[in-house]
C-alpha cells in the first residue's frame, strides 16, 4: 500500500472551507481515481493568530498500478483546476508518497524493497560532435508498410549527406503519447556541417520534398549536453527510449536545475538502463511550424523492452520522487504534463557515438 500525504499550510480562518472542500469536491472524484480519503490532521492542535498552520490530509492508494491509473486519470483537466479554484486558501502545498517502514526486524512489502543506487561516476562521459533527434509523425492511418518505407527513403537519402558521420531510423513501438511514428537521429561532426548538409542535393532534392509530401509534421531538436553515461557503449540490440519534456513558464533556475539532478540520477537506481543523455532542447528552424517548443530531452538505451516498461516504470525513484515536477497536484510541477515518449528497436548503440573522441 501507498499512502499519500497533502502538506498544506492555511491559515486557521480558512482551514474549515478548505477541507469541506476536498472531502466534498474533490475525494469522491478522487476515490474513483484510486485515491481513498483516509484523515486529516493539523499542527498545531491550535488557532495560531498571525501565521498558518499546517494541515496534512493523507490518502491510501492499494498498489503501484493503481497509483498509475490515478496518475494517469489526474490528467483529466478538472483535477489541476480544483486546486486552482482553493489556492486562495491556501499558502504552500506539497504532495509527498509514503510506504511503511517496519519498526523492528520486519521488511517492506515486496513491490517496495529496491536496492540501494550503485554510484554511476565511472560510467560519465563528456559527448562530442553535434546530434540532432527528429520525431516523424504520419497521418494517423498510415499502414505499417507506408511506414517502414518512409523509414527507409530517409535513411538512404541521409547517408547521401555530405559532413554526416551516422544516422539511425526506426519506427516507434507505439505512435502515442506524443511520440511520432518514426524516431530519426542524424551525428554530425559540428552544427555547422549539419546546417551545410541542409543546403546540399540529397536534403533539397530527396528529403525536405519526402517530408513535406509524406509527413503531417516533424519535431527536429538539436541536443546540448546536460549531463551522459555509458554502461556498455558496445550495446548491439535493445530499445531507445526519446522522451521530450517542456518546462512551464513558472519553472525556476533552482527547481529546474534539481530536475535535471533527479533525471541524471535516475540510472543509480534503475540499472536497466545501459546508456543515457540528458539535454537541453535547441529547436531547429527546420521543424514543422507547429512543432512544441520542447526544452528537454532524456535519453536512454536498454537491453529488453521490459527495462524501460516494468524496471523504470515501477520505480520508486521514478514515481514518488521525479514524477513531482510533472504532477498538476504535487504543488512541485515545473514540466508540462504533456510530453513525448517514443522509443524505438536498436541495432547498435545510438548514444555510445557520442562520446567525445
Amino acid at each position: 500500500m501507498i499512502v499519500a500525504e497533502d502538506r498544506i499550510e492555511v491559515a486557521a480562518r480558512d482551514r474549515a472551507e478548505l477541507l469541506a472542500r476536498i472531502r466534498d469536491d474533490y475525494a469522491p472524484a478522487a476515490a474513483r481515481r484510486g485515491l481513498q480519503l483516509e484523515g486529516a490532521y493539523v499542527s498545531p492542535p491550535l488557532d495560531l493568530i498571525d501565521q498558518p498552520g499546517l494541515l496534512r490530509v493523507r490518502w491510501r492508494i492499494e498498489s503501484i498500478e493503481a497509483w498509475w491509473a490515478m496518475r494517469s486519470a489526474a490528467n483529466d483537466p478538472a483535477v489541476p483546476a480544483f486546486w486552482t479554484s482553493v489556492a486562495p486558501l491556501m499558502g504552500s502545498r506539497e504532495r509527498r508518497y509514503w510506504v511503511e517502514e517496519p519498526l523492528a526486524g520486519g521488511e517492506r512489502a515486496a513491490e517496495t524493497r529496491w536496492p540501494a543506487p550503485q554510484s554511476t561516476a565511472a560510467h560519465e562521459i563528456a559527448t562530442g560532435g553535434w546530434r540532432e533527434t527528429v520525431q516523424v509523425h504520419l497521418p494517423s492511418y498510415a499502414p505499417k508498410a507506408s511506414i517502414e518505407s518512409l523509414a527507409a527513403r530517409l535513411g538512404d537519402a541521409s547517408r547521401a549527406l555530405p559532413g554526416l558521420e551516422a544516422v539511425w531510423i526506426a519506427p516507434n513501438f507505439v505512435a502515442d503519447y506524443g511520440a511520432g511514428h518514426l524516431t530519426w537521429d542524424l551525428l554530425f561532426s559540428d552544427r555547422e556541417r549539419a546546417e551545410a548538409a541542409r543546403r546540399s542535393g540529397p536534403w533539397r532534392e530527396e528529403i525536405a520534398p519526402t517530408l513535406a509530401r509524406d509527413c503531417q509534421g516533424w519535431t527536429a531538436l538539436g541536443l546540448e549536453t546536460i549531463g551522459a553515461g555509458l554502461r556498455r557503449r558496445d550495446l548491439k540490440e535493445g530499445v531507445k527510449r526519446t522522451a521530450l519534456f517542456q518546462q512551464l513558464p513558472n519553472a525556476s533556475p533552482e527547481a529546474l536545475a534539481r530536475f535535471e539532478r533527479d533525471l541524471l540520477e535516475m540510472p543509480a537506481h534503475v540499472p536497466a538502463i545501459l546508456n543515457w543523455r540528458l539535454a537541453r532542447a535547441v529547436r531547429l528552424d527546420w521543424s514543422s511550424a507547429d512543432a512544441p517548443a520542447w526544452s528537454h530531452v532524456w535519453e536512454q538505451e536498454y537491453e529488453r523492452l521490459e527495462g524501460l516498461t516494468v524496471d523504470y516504470m515501477v520505480h520508486p525513484h521514478h514515481w514518488a520522487h521525479v514524477d513531482r515536477w510533472f504532477d498538476p497536484e504535487s504543488g512541485s510541477q515545473i514540466i508540462d504534463a504533456r510530453l513525448c515518449h517514443a522509443f524505438s528497436p536498436l541495432a547498435g548503440s545510438i548514444l555510445g557515438r557520442d562520446e567525445r573522441r
